[in-house]
């Protein structure tokens, strides 16, 4: 009977919900714990570098954990989202296989893989905590990120490297990364607005400076339309477009005073230069803030009178409709004119500087777009391997620029994983934009899911898969919304052994993934026979590892067994036109001219801004050697190549 009546009462409401409260509360502390190192120590883009490795491996055994032990139940519409993100994953794997750079689409899979554990973790984390804590703690991340970055841009000591480059980034290293995280911290700062308007507002105003210090014109696009968005499903329209107007206002006035200061948004500037201006900027950021406050909290105070509510809706409804039917006709009469500029080929990147917002050059993307299509045609079914597009576009390239992804992830996944990958993808977001649509009637909710689609929809025009930054915590809310919040008879606690000792092995098979290319990247370059096996040994994918393993063992009089392990790395990177070049050097040395052109020559073939470009280098002393000719163009550039052809 005590046994019996314990267990009651162990199974009784109140102990149920206290440990419920406790069991939310530690997944809850523990998810922002991860979305907050991989926002603020991510470390920008992230291939085999430390953070991906110290990061993924939290969110891998966060989320083996809180699968083994959570009280939630999974149901159909996030097990397909995490079907397809997992299911990413392994085919990213599976494409090292064929790849034409297992190496880098090793470090592809690791990142796709801490991705499906931070959507993991939202997933289990929604079904506990409610959308309007989630709401809160995300918009305190970014509160937290754009006071980060203003702070970094007013104190040099913080970021020093705004003396090469002004252009707004910290702490996520790259702008459009940053006004990425501002766009998604725009419907989060209006939500804020239904109970706290001066908080709301002031919040707006850091978010819009920061997004215009970053120069991204996609990102300025996006905030117009996330801002837009919730105005329109949102019933509380008059108070959302006071903090627009307040926010928007005086953040756009603070950035055409940033504008007058060369400290804050010129390259090149002395540190003197930006502590002095920084000081300034400082200054006005604060009196800009403070500003903001009081005239929200007054309005606060009077608010709208009902009968006047429907009057400012229509008002600011017919401006909104003229200022888009102005916009549409300028984009139709110079349509030709935008289409000509934005498929234009630069021969070098458009400027950084402010006049990056008045342009519609597209950087570029466009012909990387191109490519990566060109890619996919020849590879359909599963592309040219995970994370491979920087090969095919130094293969394809028509001007000295080089660029590791194509800035487009669905064209991404379809150009390195083909119709598979692609597929996955789209069923992914497919997933993510069903949850958006669910909850669209629940405030916090609406305001998570459009940062949710403003994530996806920047994906189209960036390589936002590179970065766990915004991956991470983005993926993570995309989860959460995802997630059926279970009722508290269904919280019971249920302990599931099997699935947590499978979660945890797969948690450290995980972790040894992302650290094994880290420790051998630690090695590189190899200093010495010894150093150069360990690190092939720690990735034996690495051509890195074979070749610095080759030039130690000609060094070392070992021929043989150098040549092999050079035409081991070119044939592991048949279009990599570093391995090629390494081979063509190594049997120029030992006069092999034969040898050496053909190896040289597919260098060339695969990148012909590369090292064997040029001018009367290797390529061509091989060339005269081998064949005893030489164009008589090149031959007038390099008169010591009929010496060198000579018999």
């Amino acid at each position: 009977m005590g046994l019996r009546g314990s267990q009651t009462m162990l199974a009784s409401a109140p102990v149920r919900a206290a440990g419920e409260r406790v069991s939310g509360l530690w997944a809850a502390f523990g998810a922002a714990a991860i979305c907050f190192c991989a926002v603020f120590f991510g470390g920008g883009l992230v291939a085999v570098d430390a953070p991906i490795v110290w990061i993924g491996a939290l969110a891998l055994l966060l989320a083996a954990l809180l699968a083994g032990f959570a009280p939630v139940r999974i149901d159909r519409a996030p097990a397909v989202f995490l079907g397809c993100l997992f299911g990413l994953a392994v085919w990213a794997g599976l494409s090292t296989i064929w790849s034409i750079s297992a190496d880098r689409s090793w470090a592809f899979t690791n990142r796709t893989l801490v991705y499906s554990a931070f959507a993991l973790v939202g997933v289990i984390v929604g079904g506990l905590v409610s959308r309007e804590r989630l709401a809160q703690g995300a918009a305190l991340l970014v509160g937290g990120v754009v006071a980060w970055a203003l702070v970094a841009k007013c104190v040099p000591a913080l970021y020093s490297d705004y003396g090469r480059l002004a252009r707004l980034r910290s702490p996520l290293s790259y702008w459009n990364e940053l006004a990425l995280i501002c766009d998604a911290g725009v419907p989060l700062a209006l939500w804020l607005g239904r109970r706290r308007t001066a908080t709301s507002a002031v919040l707006l105003y850091g978010l819009v400076v920061t997004l215009l210090l970053t120069y991204s014109r996609f990102g300025v696009a996006l905030a117009c339309l996330a801002a837009a968005a919730w105005v329109l499903l949102d019933r509380e329209r008059v108070e959302s477009l006071a903090a627009v107007v307040l926010g928007g206002g005086a953040g756009a006035a603070a950035f055409g005073i940033a504008l007058a200061l060369p400290g804050i948004t010129k390259d090149g500037q002395p540190r003197s230069v930006r502590a002095h201006d920084g000081w300034i900027f400082a200054l006005v950021l604060v009196a800009g803030a403070v500003l903001v406050y009081v005239a929200a909290r007054f309005l606060a105070r009077h608010p709208v009178a009902p009968q006047r509510r429907t009057r400012v809706e229509r008002v600011a409804g017919g401006a909104a409709l003229a200022l888009a039917l102005a916009g549409l006709a300028v984009s139709i009469a110079f349509a030709g004119h935008i289409w000509k500029e934005f498929t234009n080929p630069a021969s070098s990147q458009i400027t950084n500087t402010v006049c990056h917002l008045c342009s519609v050059n597209s950087s570029n993307r466009w012909t990387w777009w191109q490519e990566a299509w060109h890619a996919f045609t020849r590879h359909p079914v599963g592309g040219t391997g995970a994370g491979t597009f920087e090969l095919t576009n130094q293969m394809l390239r028509r001007a000295p620029i080089v660029v590791d992804e194509p800035h487009n992830v669905p064209l991404q996944f379809l150009s390195e994983l083909g119709i598979v990958g692609f597929v996955l993808y789209l069923g992914a977001a497919a997933a993510a934009f069903r949850g958006v649509v669910r909850v669209r009637r629940d405030p916090a909710a609406l305001a998570l899911g459009i940062a949710v689609a403003v994530f996806f929809a920047h994906a189209i025009v960036d390589k936002d898969w590179n970065f766990v930054a915004t991956c991470g915590p983005l993926l993570f809310l995309a989860g959460a919304l995802l997630a059926r919040p279970a009722a508290a008879a269904e919280r019971t606690v249920r302990r599931r052994p099997l699935v947590a000792i499978a979660a945890l092995a797969f948690a450290l098979a995980g972790i040894y993934s992302l650290a094994a290319p880290w420790l051998a990247q630690r090695d590189l370059p190899a200093t010495s026979l010894a150093q150069a096996k360990r690190a092939h040994s720690y990735d034996p994918l690495s051509v890195g590892a074979l070749m610095d393993w080759a030039a130690y063992e000609d060094a070392g009089g070992h021929t043989a067994r150098a040549a092999e392990l050079y035409r081991e790395a070119a044939a592991r990177e048949p279009e990599n036109a570093e391995t090629w070049y390494e081979l063509g050097r190594f049997y120029f040395d030992y006069k092999a001219w034969l040898l050496s052109y053909e190896a040289l020559n597919n260098s060339y073939t695969y990148d012909r801004f590369g090292a064997a470009s040029t001018p009367c280098g290797l390529l061509d002393q091989a060339r005269a050697k081998a064949y005893n000719f030489t164009p008589p163009k090149l031959l007038k550039k390099c008169p010591g190549l009929r010496r060198s052809a000579s018999p």
